[in-house]
């Protein structure tokens, strides 16, 4: 008998039907607002003023809280996304998980370097190398996001199972700030975007957690300065 086209069969021998198969429209998202950040980020060097304490030490702040999310986003997907998927994937399919990591160590090779220049950020910086290494790491990410999107997610959506994407969700609701991530997603994002991003969660909980977590974004924003 020929397989219903709406089935996919995984490697533990059952069919999942492609309705029941993980969103990852959220991981998309987040790919958006880590290259708006990116750029954001690099712009806000443009003709500031490194002897304004205040002003530098928020552009330093936003920055720590890009740099972590970041790091947690690529912790997360390297501990509870990619490995368990290796384990049940083809070998080709190994091949492109095994590129995932690869492409996470020279993500983060530029990122050590944005993290130590936008740590000491202050008068005599060189903001026009540390512009420079914005446009590296945007340069990586706008690779990375589409071969993870293109070929990586949908591996493990093939493989991976609801439990083990609670912990990655878990693992991500731990990280500092937590709580900003999702309006900071929605910043300058497409009304799509928007959607999707408060989608995420059952209408009750979005009717409290949207605005709460908006006023406190909206608060860290102006205090910033960024």
């Amino acid at each position: 008998a020929r397989q219903n086209a709406s089935t996919v069969r995984s490697s533990r021998g059952t069919d999942t039907s492609v309705a029941d198969q993980i969103d990852f429209t959220m991981n998309t998202n987040m790919h958006s607002a880590f290259k708006r950040e990116t750029c954001r980020l690099r712009d806000s060097l443009v003709g500031i003023d490194l002897s304004d304490a205040q002003r530098v030490s928020g552009l330093r702040r936003r920055y720590r809280f890009f740099s972590t999310t970041l790091h947690a986003h690529h912790e997360g997907e390297d501990t509870y996304l990619w490995p368990p998927a290796q384990e049940r994937a083809t070998p080709a399919e190994k091949v492109v998980l095994q590129a995932m990591t690869a492409e996470h160590i020279a993500l983060q090779d530029t990122l050590n370097h944005l993290d130590e220049g936008m740590g000491s950020l202050g008068p005599g910086a060189d903001t026009a190398a540390l512009g420079g290494h914005f446009d590296e790491l945007l340069a990586v990410l706008n690779g990375h996001c589409a071969h993870e999107e293109r070929d990586g997610v949908p591996i493990v959506q093939k493989y991976l199972t609801r439990p083990e994407l609670k912990d990655f969700m878990a693992f991500t609701r731990a990280q500092e700030d937590s709580a900003l991530v999702l309006p900071w997603v929605c910043d300058g994002a497409t009304e799509q975007e928007k959607q999707t991003t408060w989608a995420m969660m059952p209408g009750f909980v979005r009717l409290f957690v949207r605005p709460m977590t908006t006023r406190k974004y909206q608060r860290f924003t102006r205090e910033c300065g960024v």
